[in-house]
């Protein structure tokens, strides 16, 4: 015989049965939401990952390109113009490291800022050499700059090869003009 808790429990189960199965569904669709989103998050980090490790193999590649060159010019075995125009070219193709130049070197055209950023890096190198080879790479590497870049009226030669501010810069000048 059918009791009264035994029909109850008997039509409570497919109700029971149907809850449960749209409850897990919305998890289920919540679950596939989520892989989804984490998905397309995991995708958009990889091509960053990606960009970022392009970026690094070319300035990885320009740095070792700038450092052959550096070593180049310090053994004479090519000149200030040369490595110059060398670094220009790799510079332009980037113009926020050409920004950098004509903000923090000196000279009056990009070529000259770039031979005095060339400088920066050959004085670099230079501060772990003898003093007497330091004196003779600088001396030569000054005959050339002077025959490259000549000095204009009320500016010296071989320009400050540190980056440094303009107004630093144009400060020195006017005191020493003074």
């Amino acid at each position: 015989m059918l009791t009264f808790r035994y029909a109850a429990v008997i039509l409570t189960l497919p109700v029971v049965a149907f809850v449960a199965h749209i409850g897990c569904g919305v998890s289920f669709d919540i679950d596939i939401f989520q892989t989804r989103g984490a998905r397309v998050q995991l995708e958009e980090e990889q091509k960053l990952h990606n960009h970022l490790d392009v970026v690094n193999r070319d300035i990885l590649r320009r740095v070792t390109i700038k450092n052959e060159l550096i070593a180049d010019l310090i053994s004479g075995r090519t000149t200030l113009v040369e490595v110059t125009r060398q670094f220009f070219v790799l510079n332009q193709s980037r113009s926020e490291y050409m920004t950098v130049i004509r903000q923090n070197y000196p000279g009056d055209t990009d070529e000259e800022k770039t031979a005095n950023n060339v400088m920066g890096y050959i004085m670099a190198e230079l501060a772990h050499v003898s003093p007497a080879y330091r004196d003779e790479v600088l001396n030569r590497l000054k005959m050339e700059f002077d025959i490259a870049y000549p000095a204009k009226a009320g500016r010296g030669s071989l320009g400050d090869h540190t980056p440094a501010r303009k107004e630093a810069n144009s400060g020195e000048r006017q005191s020493s003009s003074s």
